[in-house]
């Protein structure tokens, strides 16, 4: 059989994939089945039909011989897609109570019909790869120049148009605390003192609560809290222009422009007037992954400025002092960076020897030394296995016959075996993590109480993190005994994250307009709280209103851009195209893949502050690996 009938057959299987639905119920007659999975509607049908014309009119317009050993990557890059998607959308429905109960998964026919759409997605989304491929080879690679000082002032000042209503500031929940934690705040009705945790970083709260601090002695505690804001806007101002810029020099005037639109954007502007550790910990990461392309981009013959180096190891110190999972994001990056700059330059780096040294002093000298110093109390391990928990709580709901009473009571030390079902909810890890012992969220009263009464513990104990080994052996065992109950509770708890295309509720993006909830939350109220107030004309009662921005948002292709999922298929794409293309350009796959991969753990569904770091990035992703042809033209060496 010719490649030319595999192609036109592999267009069929396609144009059935896209008309295959995901029922979330069965039907018991086959004929019933199999009319389940191929009801769509009319929108869907048309939808389906111009994809495919458009993919043929692709295929015969540049003559593309999708069979080609080169292509590869794409083919790599086609079949994960389509196994996020298609699983996802398997799989997302999934009531928590019963989270194998998956009709397109049960049954030959639903498995058959489930396997074409695998096939199908994966020939739509190769031929999507190569055409942006062909896209991206054919950009114009031009340099355009701009005054750094023009941007950065831009930037501030359409900031500060759109935020001003909700000045001094927003405090989140997370801010709160951190405020509660710094000032040591005693709340007479719990009889309950906060103390210190590094559940949020501490060196963040370190930061916030001095800056509120010197403003509230200058001017009262509204000035305090704006001064953090006047501070974020400052430092993200002079790091995102510095990206614009970036984006111009390898670019070209009309994507710096895109790029400074993207910043400029409420998007990034909300954000700045949020008072939590997010705004700095996006600005340092996005310093870190600039430093991180411009090292990559860089002609191997041309010397690299000590200060570039300095900026990198910087930005990566801040990076992780700002939010706990960064340290993990830095150190590999380093790791991979030294090791390939060895290899292309024939020598040892010493000033990247000697910043990773810095970095990995710094890094141990604060979690290992200041912090147990200052009495600093670890955040509670839940954070971290959140996914492990559900995966395990899914087969004690669903298959309890395949523990044994040691397992059992393994589980029941870190997580009650009777609350488990009341407390699982495979899109939200909140409620479970609150049955682990130790507790450094204390995100109620309730909570609080139970922490007094020693039923939780604020930090845990050589026997808790003995029990904690104990219950991820039975995790991993019942992993071995139950792949399928592990691989949908994954698929299911991070569907948002991997298919962009489930995103039903876009709302603010994370955005906060107002914080109303805090006058019902006394427990997380400072003894100043009651002097805050908003400035200009705008009430607590209006500024809930000043929601625009979600229209924004909700726009076509807006939307999509600001999916979380988007970010992870960006990051897959362009790591397959430097693979096609042969490029070393493929390690900017290394920081911002990380940070697009770290949601994947977190507690929460779909929550777009875990994808801020990879989507705050992209342009310099892009940046990246639109100079790759430039870097082929040059013959430097390649993989």
């Amino acid at each position: 059989m010719n490649k030319k009938v595999i192609n036109y057959a592999f267009c069929f299987i396609s144009y059935l994939a896209l008309g295959i639905a995901y029922p979330s119920t069965s039907f018991e007659t086959l004929s019933s089945r199999i009319h389940a999975r191929f009801s769509v509607s009319a929108y869907e049908s048309l939808l389906a039909m111009i994809i495919i014309v458009l993919l043929v009119l692709f295929q015969n317009k540049i003559k593309l011989d999708i069979f080609k050993k080169s292509y590869w990557p794409y083919w790599l890059l086609g079949s994960i897609l389509s196994i996020f998607y298609v699983i996802t959308m398997s799989v997302y429905q999934a009531p928590s109570d019963n989270i194998t109960y998956i009709p397109s998964l049960m049954g030959k026919t639903n498995l058959l019909i489930t396997l074409v759409a695998l096939c199908g997605f994966a020939f739509i989304f190769t031929n999507f790869g190569i055409f942006l491929g062909q896209v991206i080879s054919k950009l114009k690679v031009s340099q355009f120049y701009i005054n750094y000082w023009y941007i950065v002032i831009g930037l501030g000042l359409i900031w500060i148009i759109q935020i001003f209503p909700l000045f001094p500031g927003m405090v989140s929940w997370d801010g709160y605390r951190q405020f509660l934690e710094f000032f040591h705040t005693h709340v007479a009705e719990l009889d309950f003192t906060y103390y210190p945790t590094n559940h949020h970083p501490w060196f963040s709260t370190l930061v916030f609560g001095s800056l509120f601090s010197i403003g509230k002695k200058i001017a009262g505690p509204n000035f305090g809290l704006f001064l953090i804001v006047l501070v974020q806007i400052i430092v993200s101002s002079l790091v995102y222009a510095k990206v614009v810029r970036f984006i111009g020099e390898y670019w070209g005037k009309k994507a710096a422009v895109v790029t400074f639109i993207f910043y400029a954007s409420p998007f990034v502007a909300f954000w700045q007037v949020t008072i939590e550790k997010t705004p700095l910990f996006l600005a340092f990461t996005t310093m870190f992954v600039l430093c991180y392309a411009k090292i990559l981009v860089a002609n191997l013959k041309t010397e690299l400025p000590v200060i570039l180096y300095v900026q990198l190891i910087i930005s990566g110190i801040l990076m992780s002092l700002f939010r706990n999972d960064g340290s993990y994001v830095v150190i590999l990056s380093l790791f991979v960076l030294l090791i390939v700059q060895v290899i292309r330059n024939k020598r040892i780096p010493r000033q990247l020897i000697i910043g990773l040294a810095v970095f990995l002093s710094v890094y141990v000298g604060w979690n290992k030394v200041a912090l147990p110093a200052m009495n600093v109390v670890s955040g509670s391990t839940a954070e971290v296995i959140s996914l492990p928990m559900r995966q395990l709580s899914a087969v004690v709901i669903n298959h309890p016959e395949s523990l044994s009473k040691k397992d059992l009571a393994t589980i029941n030390k870190i997580t009650p075996v009777k609350e488990i079902k009341n407390h699982f909810n495979v899109n939200n890890a909140d409620d479970l993590k609150s049955l682990y012992p130790v507790d450094s969220f204390l995100r109620s009263s309730y909570e609080i109480k139970q922490l007094k009464l020693g039923h939780l513990k604020k930090e845990a104990t050589p026997k808790i993190k003995k029990q904690t080994g104990q219950y991820l052996m039975v995790w991993f065992k019942q992993l071995l005994k139950h792949p399928k109950t592990y691989i949908v509770t994954f698929f299911a708890a991070d569907s948002s994250f991997l298919n962009p295309v489930l995103d039903s509720n876009p709302d603010s993006r994370g955005i906060m307009y107002g914080n109303e909830y805090m006058k019902y939350n006394t427990f997380l109220q400072p003894s100043w709280y009651p002097e805050i107030h908003h400035w200009f004309w705008f009430s607590d009662a209006t500024r809930k209103y000043i929601k625009w921005p979600n229209t924004v948002f909700s726009l076509p292709i807006i939307r999509t851009i600001l999916q979380p999922a988007f970010a992870l298929w960006a990051v897959l794409f362009s790591f397959a195209y430097c693979l096609y293309k042969k490029s070393y350009s493929a390690l900017i796959f290394i920081p911002i893949g990380l940070l697009a991969i770290v949601p994947l753990l977190s507690p929460v569904n779909g929550m777009e502050r875990y994808m801020l770091p990879a989507i705050y990035t992209l342009p310099l992703l892009l940046a990246v690996i639109v100079n790759v042809n430039k870097e082929s033209k040059k013959n430097e060496k390649s993989i």
